[in-house]
This record gives C-alpha cells, structure tokens and sequence, in this order.
C-alpha cells in the first residue's frame, strides 16, 4: 500500500473506528448492555453521542498525535493507548465542574475506558503502520 493512500485512507478510517468504539464503551460504562428493547435504544442514542462527543473533542489531539507518530514511526500499540488515555481522561476533565477533579468517581474510569479502547481500536486499524515507507535511508534509498 503507498504510503499517500495509506495516509488518505486508513489514517481517517482509523479515527472513525476508535470514536465509534470509545462511543460503545462510553455506552457500556453508563448503562451497560441491556436486554430490554427500550435499554437497547437507549444503549444506541447514548453510543452516538458519545461518539460525536469522543470525535469532536479528540480531533485535534489525535492529529498531534498522528503527526508525532508518522515523523517517528511510532507503531506501538502502547503509544496509542497513552494517547487515547490522554485524551478521554482530558475530555472528562473539561466537561467537570472545577468542584473536585483529584475525586475519581465512574465517570473518570468510563472515560479513561474509552480513550483506551479508543487508542487500541486506532492502532489496529492504522496506528501499527504508522510512519512506514516515510523518509529515505542513510545510502538514499526509500525506507520501508
């Protein structure tokens, strides 16, 4: 795969996969999964939202963070659950009053939760290829 459709693709598909899945987890966390038709549509508004929430907010973050991780082919899949980390714990602490934020209650944990699978879901779709083809060699040659 060259490295500009990679980039134009999987970069992007990658960041829609990771809010859709921070969303689900933001869902779980709150209300868990459940059986009833009328939890579940429940389940799927809340999942939405937190989904154009997680996007809204983790946008520019994780274009730092793709950036960083492109120009230092940083594949671990370590770095980007520090990043989803990062960012979900952030996202929590802006919507918190300024009342007691060193308090960790369930909502600091569901959101901790979603950054982190957020992070995870990001990496398997194109974080692990991060920064592949990028650059040349010391002899000039493309590196791979």
């Amino acid at each position: 795969m060259s490295v500009l459709l990679r980039l134009l693709l999987l970069v992007p598909l990658g960041f829609v996969v990771a809010v859709a899945a921070a969303g689900t987890t933001v869902a779980v966390g709150i209300g868990g999964a459940g059986a009833r038709p009328d939890a579940q549509i429940w389940f799927a508004i809340v999942a939405v939202w937190a989904a154009l929430y997680a996007g809204a907010i983790a946008f520019l973050p994780w274009l730092v963070a793709v950036v960083v991780a492109e120009g230092f082919g940083l594949r671990s899949a370590f770095y980007w659950l520090a990043v989803g980390g990062a960012v979900g714990g952030a996202a929590f602490a802006l919507i918190q009053s300024d009342a007691d934020l060193a308090v960790v209650d369930p909502g600091t944990t569901v959101a901790l939760a979603a950054g982190f699978v957020g992070g995870f879901a990001y990496w398997l779709v194109a974080g692990r290829l991060s920064g592949t083809g990028v650059g040349r060699s010391a002899d000039g040659s493309a590196r791979t």
